[in-house]
Order: structure tokens, then C-alpha cells, then sequence
């Protein structure tokens, strides 16, 4: 046997070897209706999981080879897509897409884990023409003065925010620690530093800078203060929000 034909037969018996392996286990109603399709091997690592409503795939699964407790789900209503994003331990994680009727992008939520709880962190709408809709939508973006980060070097780091309340009478306040942990449990337990925000557009100048080299997290949270009046004249009401920060740094 010549060596072309022991890979062919090497490459014959791998596939056939996964497919072996490879399991499809499907689960039905008392009424004979499909209600999930597994595949792959329970007992080592599931590679996706269809859901089915009335005969039809209702969301979709896939497992993160990486990570185990992580899934890419899609959501369907009929044909057409609803949603789609990362979860994590069956927490929404990143950034979600919401379609509309057209299967156009009709939203963007990033969530966030925060102490445990899935949290709609930050919220982009957009109009029918695929165009940004900044009055409906809620985000901040950053950037820094030097590109490059130098250890026991002050940097400037510039915050912009676009606020959930488009009012007056709307306070914006950042408090920021090296101290936070990467769930933000601890953000009362711990002393922080505030700014209040500048400029009639919200935005935070923050210098920063760390003592040793390798990756490195600016990480804070930006609390939106909305104070309406009421017709009771010794009563306001008060509404208030956090958006969570957390930007990896690399100092060289």
C-alpha cells in the first residue's frame, strides 16, 4: 500500500472515529413533537443544542470549545432571527443584536456581569436606515492621549458618555479605583475617586498611570443623577444609573 492511500484511509477512519463519537439525541412532547436536538457526547462535550416550538427551531446553541459554561445563542421567531449574543453561565455576556421584522439590526446591548446578575450595561439604537440613533441610545467611548502606555507614565484618559436621560437637571458623576474587581463587587466596600462631568457634552479628563509593566485594567463606573419635580412641592423624585467601565491597558 503506497502512502497516498494509508492517508486517505488515516483521514477515512478520523472522520468515521467523530462520527461515532458524535451523538444526535433528540427529546419529544407527549404529544410526539421534537422539543430540543442535542448533538455531540454528553458525557465529554456538547456541540449544540436546537430548541423547537411547534415544529420549528425557536433558538440555536453552540457550545464555546474554550469555555464549556460559555454558548452563542440565536433566537428565532419562525424564519427570521429575533437575537443573538454570548452567554455565559446562562448569563447574557458582550454584545446582543436585536433584528427587526426585515432582519435588520434594530439594537445593540452590551451586558455585563456584575457581582453575579446579568446587567444591560450600555445601548445602541438605530433607525431604519441602519443610521445610529443617538436621542434613543446610551454608550460612552474613550480614547487616550498617548497611544502608549509607559510604566510610571501619566496618561490622559478622555471619557466621553452619552446619558440614558436627555434632561436638564441631569448629573453625571465617575468613580474610578485600581481597586475594583473585574465584577465590580466591591465598589462600596473600598474608597474611590469622583469627577463630576465637564463641558456641556458629558466628559471625564482622568490621568492615570501604573508602576509595572504587562496588562492592566482602568476600571469605574459612571453614576447618572435625574432629579424631576412633582406637584407635591417637599417631594422630588430622584432616578439614578450606573454604566460600568472596564478597559484593559497594556503598559510596556
Amino acid at each position: 500500500m503506497n502512502a497516498y492511500k494509508k492517508v486517505i484511509l488515516l483521514v477515512f477512519f478520523i472522520l468515521l472515529s467523530c462520527k461515532k463519537n458524535t451523538k444526535e439525541i433528540i427529546q419529544y412532547d407527549a404529544e410526539g413533537k421534537i422539543v430540543s436536538k442535542v448533538y455531540g457526547n454528553p458525557a465529554e462535550f456538547i456541540d449544540s443544542i436546537f430548541y423547537y416550538k411547534n415544529g420549528v427551531v425557536d433558538s440555536k446553541m453552540v457550545t464555546n470549545k474554550l469555555n464549556k459554561l460559555s454558548f452563542y445563542v440565536k433566537y428565532y421567531d419562525g424564519k427570521n432571527i429575533v437575537s443573538e449574543g454570548n452567554t455565559i453561565n446562562k448569563l447574557k455576556d458582550n454584545k446582543w443584536k436585536y433584528y427587526n421584522s426585515k432582519n435588520k439590526v434594530e439594537k445593540v446591548v452590551e451586558y455585563k456581569n456584575i457581582c453575579g446578575e446579568e446587567y444591560p450595561n450600555q445601548e445602541w439604537n438605530y433607525d431604519s436606515k441602519g443610521n445610529l440613533d443617538i436621542p434613543n441610545s446610551s454608550f460612552f467611548s474613550y480614547t487616550f492621549k498617548n497611544s502608549k502606555f509607559g510604566s510610571k507614565v501619566k496618561n490622559e484618559l478622555i471619557i466621553k458618555y452619552v446619558p440614558l436621560i436627555k434632561k436638564k437637571g441631569v448629573i453625571s458623576l465617575i468613580y474610578f479605583s485600581p481597586d475594583f474587581d473585574n465584577k465590580f463587587c466591591n465598589i462600596d466596600k473600598i474608597k474611590k475617586n469622583g469627577l463630576k462631568s465637564s463641558g456641556n457634552d458629558i466628559s471625564f479628563k482622568i490621568n492615570i498611570s501604573f508602576k509595572n509593566k504587562g496588562k492592566k485594567y482602568f476600571r469605574g463606573y459612571i453614576e447618572e443623577h435625574f432629579y424631576e419635580d412633582t406637584n407635591n412641592k417637599e417631594v422630588v423624585n430622584h432616578k439614578t444609573r450606573k454604566v460600568y467601565i472596564d478597559i484593559p491597558i497594556i503598559v510596556n
